[in-house]
C-alpha cells in the first residue's frame, strides 16, 4: 500500500513538472489548448440536446423544427470550429515543444562533466532519454489534455444523468474502475523488463547505428561479419519482442473478460433506456439524448483510464529526463584566473587517482614538473595511464589525493574557461566535423576569431596539401553527402591538428596527433611544429618514437609510475623499457 501511494506521488510529481515544463516553453499556446478543451468537452451535449428535441419535433409533429435545425447546425458548426482550433493550437505547440525539447536536451548533455559522459550509468541514462523523451513529454501533454476534457464531460453527463438516472451512472462508473488497475498493472510489467534490460536496449541502437554507417559497413562487409553483428541485432530485437508478446498474452484472458464485462453494462443501459421509453417516462428524442450521453459517458470514462495508465507509463520516462536535467557536475569551476607568467608551471604533487566505481587506482603518489616553454613527451605501453594524465590535466577529473598546482594555484582553484583558454587539445579520438566546410573544421579552434589568413597558415603547418585540390577551398563541405569532399582518416587527422595550431594556446596537449598520418608527413609536421612553437609549453603523448625523440624531456610511465625520464638519447643510455621498445619499433623498420 505504501509503495503504491509513493508511486502515484512520484507519477503525480513527475507528470505536474512535465506540464510545468510544457507550460513554460509557451503559455499563451497552452493555455489555449486547455481553454478549447473547455469548450469541446461541453458543446456536444448541447449539440446533442437540440438533436434529441429535434427528433421530438419531427415525432410528434411540432412546428418549431425548422428553428431546431438551424440551431443544431449552428451549434455543430460552432463543435467543429472549436475542436478545429483546438487542434491547431495542439500542433504548432507540438512543433514549438519539439524544439524546446531538443534544445534543453542537448544543452544539458553538452554542459555535463566527461566523466558523467564516460560513465556507463550516466551514458545508459542519456541513451534512453535521447530515444523517447520528446514524445513521451507531447504524449503527456495529449494524456492532460485528455483527462481534462474527460473530467469536464464526465462532470457535464453527471449532470444529465444523475437526477434522472443515478443508478445507470454509478455503474457506469464502477465497471470501469477495474480496467484502469489492469492497465497499470501490465504497464509496470512492460516497464520493469525496459529498466532491467536497459544494456539490451543500448546495445540494440548502437548496432542499429554501426549498421548503417559506411565506415561500419566496409569493413563487416570485407570480413563477411554483416550477418554475425545483425543476428546480434536481431537477437536483442527479438527479446523484446518476444517478452512483449508474452506480456500481451497473458493479460488477454483478463483483458477479454473486461470487454465483455463492459459490453453487458451497456447492454443493461440500453434495454433501462428502451423501458423508460417504452412506459412513457422518456420521449423518443430524450431517448436519444441519454443513450448518446450513456455511450459517451463509458468512452470518457474509458478515456480518463488510458489517459491515466499512459500518463503512469510516460512519467517513468519523465523521471529519466529529470534525471538528466538534475545532474550536477562533479567539476566545480573556481573563481581565480591563470597566474602569469603563460605558460604556467605545472605541478602534480603526490597525486593519486582512480576513475569512479572503480577500486584500482591508475596513479599512486606521483609526482611530476612541467616547466613553462618546456617540450615532454610521455610514452608508455597501453593502458600504462598516459590518455588518464591528459584528462587530470585538462581537468575531466580530480586526483583522488595530492593535487596539481599551476603556477603554484590548485587547479580546481582555477575558472575552467580560463584553464581551457590556456589549452590547444587534440585527442586520442579526435573529431572530424563532415557536416561543417573546411573551414569551419579549423576555426572551431577557436570560433570568436575567424581570420581566414591564420587558416591557411594552420592547414600548411599541419601539411594539409591535399586541400589544393579542393574546387571550393575553404568552403568545401568535409563529406560527400553534403555536396563536398570526402577526406582520409589521415587527411582528417591533419584538418583537427590544423585546428590546435589555429587555436595557438600557451599550452599544446597531442594525444596520439600522427596515429594516422604518413611517416613523410609525420615529419614535416613535427619539424614545423618545434621551429615555430616559441614560447609554448608542447605535451605530446605517443608510442610512436619518431614523433617524440627530439622532445626536451621523455617520461616514461609505467603501471602508473615515472620509471625513466631523459633525453631521448640519455634513455636509450640507461638501456631500459624506453630503449628495449625504440629498438624493437626500428627492428620492424629495418628488417627485411
Amino acid at each position: 500500500m505504501a509503495n503504491d501511494s509513493k508511486s502515484l506521488k512520484t507519477i503525480f510529481k513527475n507528470t505536474a513538472w512535465c506540464l510545468r515544463l510544457i507550460y513554460r516553453s509557451n503559455k499563451v499556446l497552452f493555455t489555449g489548448v486547455f481553454i478549447f478543451g473547455i469548450f469541446v468537452s461541453v458543446v456536444p451535449f448541447f449539440q446533442n440536446r437540440v438533436f434529441s428535441q429535434l427528433i421530438d419535433s419531427l415525432v410528434y409533429g411540432q412546428t418549431y423544427w425548422i428553428t431546431t435545425f438551424f440551431l443544431f447546425i449552428g451549434i455543430m458548426a460552432l463543435n467543429s470550429t472549436f475542436f478545429y482550433l483546438q487542434s491547431q493550437l495542439n500542433r504548432v505547440l507540438d512543433i514549438q515543444l519539439q524544439a524546446h525539447l531538443r534544445k534543453l536536451f542537448i544543452g544539458k548533455v553538452t554542459t555535463l562533466d566527461y566523466q558523467h559522459l564516460e560513465g556507463k550509468d550516466t551514458s545508459n541514462l542519456i541513451s534512453k532519454v535521447d530515444e523517447e523523451f520528446g514524445w513521451r513529454i507531447r504524449q503527456t501533454l495529449s494524456d492532460a489534455n485528455s483527462i481534462f476534457t474527460s473530467l469536464l464531460s464526465l462532470l457535464t453527463v453527471s449532470i444529465i444523468l444523475l437526477p434522472k438516472f443515478p443508478f445507470l451512472w454509478l455503474i457506469i462508473f464502477l465497471s470501469q474502475v477495474p480496467q484502469y488497475f489492469f492497465q497499470k498493472h501490465w504497464v509496470q510489467k512492460d516497464w520493469q523488463i525496459h529498466e532491467k534490460n536497459s544494456d539490451k536496449t543500448k546495445l540494440m541502437w548502437d548496432l542499429n547505428y554501426q549498421l548503417r554507417q559506411k565506415f561500419y559497413i566496409s569493413e563487416l562487409r570485407i570480413n563477411n561479419a554483416i550477418k554475425y553483428l545483425f543476428k546480434k541485432f536481431s537477437d536483442n530485437f527479438d527479446f523484446f519482442a518476444i517478452s512483449r508478446t508474452t506480456l500481451r498474452i497473458q493479460q488477454t484472458p483478463t483483458e477479454f473478460g473486461l470487454i465483455t464485462f463492459s459490453t453487458l453494462i451497456n447492454a443493461f443501459c440500453l434495454y433501462t433506456l428502451i423501458s423508460s421509453t417504452h412506459s412513457g417516462l422518456i420521449t423518443i428524442g430524450l431517448f436519444t439524448f441519454y443513450f448518446q450521453s450513456i455511450t459517451q459517458t463509458g468512452n470518457f470514462f474509458r478515456g480518463l483510464v488510458f489517459s491515466s495508465v499512459s500518463v503512469t507509463e510516460n512519467s517513468y520516462h519523465i523521471g529519466n529526463f529529470k534525471k538528466v536535467l538534475n545532474l550536477k557536475n562533479l567539476i566545480k569551476s573556481g573563481s581565480k584566473l591563470v597566474p602569469r607568467p603563460h605558460p604556467p608551471k605545472i605541478e602534480f604533487i603526490n597525486v593519486s587517482f582512480k576513475y569512479p566505481n572503480s577500486s584500482h587506482y591508475v596513479y599512486r603518489h606521483l609526482n611530476l614538473t612541467i616547466n613553462p616553454q618546456e617540450e615532454i613527451a610521455i610514452v608508455g605501453q597501453n593502458g600504462a595511464g598516459k590518455s588518464t594524465l591528459i584528462k587530470l590535466l585538462c581537468h575531466f577529473y580530480e586526483p583522488s589525493s595530492g593535487k596539481i598546482l599551476i603556477n603554484g594555484i590548485d587547479l580546481r582553484q582555477l575558472k575552467l574557461e580560463n584553464w581551457y583558454h590556456q589549452l590547444s587539445f587534440l585527442a586520442q579520438e579526435f573529431n572530424s566535423f563532415y557536416n561543417l566546410t573546411l573551414r569551419e573544421n579549423i576555426f572551431l579552434g577557436r570560433p570568436q576569431k575567424i581570420n581566414n589568413q591564420k587558416i591557411m597558415a594552420a592547414l600548411k603547418q599541419a601539411d594539409a596539401t591535399f586541400i589544393k585540390r579542393y574546387p571550393r577551398n575553404l568552403d568545401t563541405p568535409m563529406s560527400q553527402r553534403y555536396g563536398g569532399e570526402e577526406p582520409s582518416w589521415g587527411q582528417a587527422q591533419k584538418i583537427a591538428i590544423a585546428r590546435v595550431f589555429y587555436r595557438n594556446s600557451p599550452i599544446i596537449v597531442l594525444d596520439e596527433p600522427t596515429a594516422s598520418i604518413d611517416a613523410i608527413s609525420e615529419s614535416k609536421i613535427f619539424s614545423r611544429l618545434y621551429k615555430t612553437i616559441k614560447n609554448k609549453t608542447l605535451i605530446i603523448v605517443s608510442h610512436r618514437f619518431s614523433t617524440v625523440r627530439n622532445a626536451q624531456r621523455i617520461i616514461v610511465i609505467n603501471h602508473g609510475q615515472i620509471i625513466e625520464q631523459g633525453t631521448h638519447r640519455q634513455l636509450l643510455a640507461l638501456k631500459g623499457l624506453y630503449a628495449r621498445s625504440f629498438h624493437l619499433q626500428a627492428k620492424g623498420y629495418t628488417q627485411e
